[in-house]
This record gives structure tokens, C-alpha cells and sequence, in this order.
């Protein structure tokens, strides 16, 4: 996964300050909503990519056991999605949240059609988790903050019933699962995520959320892109195909998100050219943000 790079100066990926506004609701609620992040252009793009991708599912019999067609490690499957890889207005904020030492560990498409009229309101597509897998189970409350994951609308979702995501806000900083009243449909707190097509829905690994029932006719297509630290391992991949780094070859942020290494301690140690993030986040004061992420010895 070595090779001759680039410097970082010479293919930045454009920067957006996260406003203070924007940090304290997320550190509050543990997710934030950014409108209007994608243009019609790309949103069309993604959307006729994934309805492709879908008609094809349908075709060979690939969708799940409930009618949703999910592509896992999209990022692999279409050039249409690398751009979301370092996408400025979402991307940007990354750093703020986790640091420099962070890859993408997921990117995933969700398409998930109406579902039948007589099904329940209390029917959930994913029921209420938090994110991390195994880990989850594995480590002891408190849980830390380790990963990151960016929504991007392509449906209109500004309705509730539209197969939604659902969050409890701040239930990111509580222990334990959400109370939840005997007879309701969802745990106290609850909401119902509305967003535009073209909007992005950060949020963060230990916010329950779950998936309702899509009773609309509406098809509901959204794209995951989850980052992480570089020290976990990825959610949906092992490594990334050869081919799919060597696109990015040029381009040093995109090759170290896409999880390519240049030393043999990049993931634990990592040196200068394992990390350009670090050097854009210094140009960009965010370094200040995280004062024991220092450099290991030569």
C-alpha cells in the first residue's frame, strides 16, 4: 500500500469550519443536520448509480429479508461514490469530532421501498442500537466516542413515515439502554429524523437510533459514509481493493482515508506520511483541538 505521494499542499481537501453553534449542538444531542450539503447534480448522479445498483439487487433476487436492497463498502463498487470520501462540507468536520488519525470504515447504501399499508407504525426496519458492532457488547460504560457516521439524504424525507431514521437525542452520554414506556412505540425521547434531499445527518457511534416503517410512497435512499479511528479496524471491509487506491494514489487525503499505509506502524505510530491529515489540520489550526495527538520519534 506504499508508494511516492504527493504532498498534502498539493491536493488539500478544501476546508469548512465547523461553527461553535454546530459543535455544541452535536456535543449536546450527539448528532447534527447540514442542509443542502449535496447539489441537484450530484444528487442525481448518486441516485441514478443507485437505481441502477438496486434494479440490478431486484433482478438477482439480492435484496434482505425485509424488501431493502443494502450495498455494503459502496465506495468499491462505483467512482460515483469517491467524491463523498472527502466531500468538503461533511467531511471537513470530521477532524473536529475524531482528530486526524481516522480512515472511512463503512459506506453503505440503503434503498428501502413503501412497505405495506397494514404494516405496524411500531415496526422497525433496524431496531434501537448503537454503532459498533461487537464492540458495543465488548466494552464497559462509559462508552468512548470512536466513529462517526455522515448520511446523505437522497429521498425526501421532510415527512415523518417515510422509513426515517430515528434518534434519542443525547442518549450518546447515558448508560445503559433508553427507559421505555410500556405501551409506546419508541423509548422516551425519541424523534424522527426530517431532512431535504441533498441534506446530511452526522452522528456519532453511541446515539441509539433505529429505522421505522417506510408507509409512504416514497423510496427512501440515503448513503452511509462512517469514519473512524485508524486503530479500529473497518466495519465492512478488510482492506480495499488495489485498484481503488491506486486512484487515489495523487491524492494523500483520499489515500489515507481509503486505509492505505506507508510504515509499519501506521495504525498505532503512525509517522508523517502514514497521516497527511495532520499536516492539513495543522495549516488549519485544528491540531490545537487535540494536544496529545503528537508525533512519535523518528
Amino acid at each position: 500500500m506504499s508508494g511516492q505521494l504527493r504532498s498534502w499542499e498539493e491536493m488539500p481537501m478544501q476546508f469548512v469550519a465547523m461553527t461553535e453553534e454546530q459543535q455544541g449542538f452535536l456535543d449536546t444531542n450527539g448528532y447534527l443536520i447540514i442542509p443542502g450539503v449535496l447539489d441537484q447534480d450530484m444528487i442525481e448522479r448518486l441516485t441514478a448509480t443507485i437505481d441502477r445498483l438496486y434494479q440490478e439487487a431486484v433482478r438477482e433476487d439480492r435484496l434482505n429479508q425485509v424488501g431493502a436492497f443494502e450495498l455494503r463498502n459502496c465506495i468499491a463498487h462505483d467512482d460515483v461514490f469517491l467524491p463523498l470520501l472527502d466531500w468538503p462540507e461533511t467531511v471537513s468536520l470530521v477532524p473536529y469530532i475524531l482528530g486526524w488519525n481516522v480512515q472511512l470504515d463503512t459506506s453503505h447504501v440503503i434503498v428501502r421501498p413503501p412497505q405495506a399499508s397494514d404494516t405496524a407504525a411500531s415496526y422497525k426496519a433496524i431496531g434501537w442500537h448503537r454503532d459498533g458492532g461487537i464492540a458495543v457488547r465488548q466494552l464497559p460504560e462509559p462508552l468512548p466516542r470512536m466513529r462517526l457516521k455522515i448520511c446523505y439524504v437522497l429521498s425526501d424525507l421532510s415527512q415523518p413515515g417515510r422509513g426515517n431514521t430515528r434518534f434519542i437525542p443525547g442518549s450518546h452520554k447515558r448508560l445503559g439502554r433508553p427507559s421505555h414506556q410500556e405501551g409506546a412505540i419508541d423509548p422516551d425521547g425519541a424523534i424522527e429524523v426530517l431532512a431535504n434531499p441533498g441534506d446530511a445527518v452526522l452522528f456519532e457511534n453511541r446515539l441509539f437510533h433505529a429505522v421505522g416503517p417506510n408507509l409512504s410512497t416514497i423510496t427512501r435512499k440515503t448513503i452511509f459514509m462512517g469514519y473512524s479511528y485508524r486503530w479500529l479496524r473497518p466495519l465492512d471491509f478488510v482492506t480495499q481493493p488495489p485498484a481503488l487506491i491506486a486512484k487515489v494514489q495523487d491524492d494523500p487525503i483520499r489515500w489515507q482515508l481509503l486505509g492505505a499505509w506507508a510504515t509499519h506502524m501506521a495504525f498505532s505510530l503512525p509517522k508523517d506520511e502514514d497521516v497527511p491529515l495532520r499536516a492539513w489540520c495543522e495549516e488549519h489550526g485544528l491540531d490545537a483541538a487535540f494536544p496529545d495527538m503528537v508525533r512519535p520519534a523518528k
